[in-house]
């Protein structure tokens, strides 16, 4: 075995199926490790949004940004060894969307709604809306 999740299978009539309990806990189990992963990779991104919170200029992120962080988080070792390749391949990715655009060096539009959203797309924006959150909670104490 190549340390890949194998997926118990049930006897079809004709051809052998994959059990889709078994599917959707793999992929949710995928989905965990990704944001992981991700939020791993963000950290110099994150920790730059910490030094905004403290008054000095950052640059938006950019689709470039997000493209890198994407072909990083599924190039990662253990993220590929943890998942079936049929797991990893069910992500929508960045890459195979049109969502960033031609240009990639402009800024992130975090007010996207495409169906289904890249998987790194959906994580990002959920880490810089938590930190902008935690950084207004900061500055207006109840």
């Amino acid at each position: 075995m190549s340390g890949e999740l194998e997926f118990p299978l049930m006897e079809g009539e004709d051809s052998a199926e994959v059990d889709p309990v078994a599917l959707e806990r793999a992929a949710q189990r995928a989905a965990m490790d990704l944001q992981r992963v991700v939020a791993l990779i963000a950290q110099p991104y994150l920790r730059l949004l910490h030094q905004k919170k403290l008054g000095h200029w950052v640059p938006a992120p950019t689709w470039r940004l997000l493209v890198d962080i994407e072909e990083e988080a599924f190039a990662d070792l253990g993220f590929q060894g943890r998942h079936a390749e049929a797991v990893r391949n069910g992500f929508a990715r960045l890459v195979d969307s049109r969502l960033a655009g031609p240009d990639l060096d402009s800024p992130v539009d975090w007010q996207r709604d495409d169906d289904p959203l890249p998987a790194v797309y959906a994580i990002m924006r959920a880490l810089v809306h938590e930190f902008d959150s935690a950084s207004s909670s900061d500055r207006n104490p109840d």
